[in-house]
């Protein structure tokens, strides 16, 4: 899980690193790039890439400049923003690979390849530790080097021995060369792929470097949080304070990418507030963004970070994080002191209100944990962040029933992303899902795209519902009605007059159920039949909202409904989600 939709972001001021060293050695120019994520602009950190950052420059002494260049809210078309990274020209150039985007990860290195081609080009990243060989194998020639699992330790052992790097063109020199570097896979001129010996996936937490110093690279954005219990704007930070789960959902990317060695680790909770610290001495911000997998593992190590926090700054910083339903519930009752130390957001891994469901994606909780957990957030005014997947592929029709009643019962009807209502499950690779479903079809699932996951949808019913939810709902009306709430709430804004106020709140509140309605009414169809005869309230929506999109004072009337996927993290992702452009 990540807060990727909770985060408001805009672009960085903060200025690129620059070795100070007057050493005579010439400077060895390193760039870590994040690239768009092949699913229309995302909000994601390049958390890892600053990971790597913090470490290169605390543990390599040799005179160096590493930058970080963030495309990652960019179209997939926008190779000409490169120019910057270019103009640089870095000497060694590494990308991060998620399984989301390879095609257009596998074009940005060719265009980079091409205007650089003294650079080396190597790669990293969860697709890369999930099928390193299949990616080099459809990359060859422009990676020359994949680095598997975390890339702290293997990306300064590459560094370090950059400068004896030899002719690409001798397998056997390249191939010894490369052996030194761990957890390394490479295809030599023989067109052979070859391994490192070393297999030590995983770096110590005790040898993390603060990665908040990073803000200071190039193309990376600059944060905000909106404090709805404070009524603040807040600018924010954002980094990772542990990795992996303890956990095993059948579903997860993160667990997938991440199984070799312990599940989770973490840093202390007095270096996480010393990071902090440390990062408040460079840059004015207000809130912290943990954007750990799961956070609160450890109700200790939770108590003491938000202890020392309350600390910093007079007590006046915030933060949120992540949890799934377990671990949160096991410190329910000490919600109301986090919340005076700071805690605004959990973002929650809630996942299914079916407990066929919850059970089909190894989840060990049941519904009514889910229900008490959100009821626990929510009976001390701490916002939540709602991971749900409400379609799968192995999914029975009353498993969608199940999962709206939950969203009744957890009092979520009203939630202020519609996210979960499209939500649908991902087939990652490593995944004992995606195994599954490859073993029951009889086929292997290409690595170069991530399946459509509706194509594999089993129950006819359950298939019906979602493509009439999504074609005839969620294209053609998803963008113009949050466009409408929108604009009620632009209004709601301005205006002095009681009556209007009140008029358009239950109006918003109105709509807002629209998703749930919709879906409700095709889950409790007799027969399959066009979506205004099966859902009587629709034509009234769709008035209602034409009717708010044209009135006088309103300027979305022009505006083009763009229709874009978003990607999870983990293993959900909403398939197609109407935006307005």
């Amino acid at each position: 899980m990540a807060m990727v939709k909770h985060m408001n972001r805009a672009l960085s001021t903060f200025q690129p690193f620059t070795s100070n060293s007057d050493s005579g050695e010439p400077e060895l120019k390193i760039a870590l790039v994040a690239l768009p994520y092949e699913e229309g602009p995302q909000r994601i950190m390049p958390l890892g890439l600053q990971n790597i950052s913090a470490y290169i420059k605390k543990n390599i002494k040799q005179k160096k400049s590493i930058k970080i260049f963030d495309y990652s809210n960019l179209e997939s078309s926008n190779t000409e923003q490169l120019e910057d990274l270019i103009s640089w020209k870095p000497d060694l150039i590494g990308i991060s690979i998620y399984s989301s985007h390879v095609c257009a990860a596998i074009h940005w290195g060719h265009t980079i390849q091409q205007s650089l081609p003294a650079s080396f080009i190597f790669c990293g990243g969860p697709h890369i530790s999930l099928a390193a060989e299949d990616f080099l194998i459809r990359s060859h020639p422009t990676f020359k080097l994949a680095i598997q699992g975390e890339g702290e330790h293997p990306t300064r052992i590459l560094i370090e021995h950059f400068n004896t790097l030899p002719s690409l063109k001798n397998s056997i020199d390249y191939d010894n060369w490369a052996e030194q570097i761990p957890n390394t896979v490479w295809i030599n001129s023989k067109g052979k792929i070859k391994h490192s010996l070393d297999k030590k996936l995983q770096l110590p937490a005790s040898e993390w470097e603060n990665p908040l110093m990073e803000y200071h690279s190039e193309r990376l954005q600059n944060l905000y949080f909106t404090d709805r219990r404070d009524k603040k704007k807040r600018t924010a930070i954002a980094l990772t304070s542990s990795r992996g789960c303890p956990l095993s959902c059948s579903f997860c990317a993160i667990v997938a990418a991440d199984k070799e060695g312990p599940k989770w680790r973490a840093v202390e909770a007095e270096t996480l507030v010393a990071w902090i610290g440390e990062a408040l001495n460079s840059y004015d911000f207000q809130h912290i963004y943990i954007m750990d997998a799961n956070f609160f593992v450890k109700k200790e190590r939770v108590l003491a970070f938000s202890r020392a926090l309350h600390k910093l700054r007079g007590g006046t910083l915030t933060w949120s994080s992540s949890s799934t339903v377990g671990y949160l519930l096991k410190i329910r009752h000490e919600l109301p002191t986090l919340v005076l130390q700071g805690l605004r957001l959990v973002e929650m891994g809630i996942e299914a209100g079916s407990q066929s469901q919850l059970d089909y994606m190894n989840k060990r909780v049941s519904v009514q944990n889910n229900i008490d957990a959100i009821k626990a957030l929510q009976k001390n005014n701490i916002d939540i962040g709602l991971d749900f997947i409400m379609f799968y592929h192995d999914q029975k029709k009353q498993e969608i029933i199940d999962n709206l009643i939950f969203l009744v019962s957890a009092g979520v009807t009203e939630h202020e992303s519609f996210d979960h209502y499209f939500n649908i499950m991902m087939l990652y690779p490593g995944t004992p899902v995606r195994h599954n479903l490859e073993n029951s079809i009889g086929e292997k699932l290409s690595l170069e795209k991530l399946p459509f996951s509706r194509d594999f949808i089993d129950n006819y019913d359950v298939k019906k519902i979602y493509s009439t939810f999504i074609d005839d709902f969620a294209k053609p009306w998803l963008g113009k009605l949050e466009a409408a709430i929108s604009s009620n709430l632009r209004v709601l804004s301005q205006s002095k007059s009681k009556s209007l106020k009140a008029q358009l709140s239950l109006m918003n509140i109105y709509l807002r159920h629209m998703p749930f309605i919709v879906l409700w009414e095709l889950s409790h169809a007799k027969k399959h039949a066009p979506i205004e005869v099966i859902v009587p309230q629709f034509s009234n929506y769709t008035h209602l909202i034409e009717s708010l999109l044209h009135r006088k004072d309103e300027a979305t009337i022009a505006r083009k409904i763009v229709e874009i996927g978003t990607t999870g993290v983990g293993g959900r992702s909403g398939e197609l989600i109407s935006k307005i452009s």
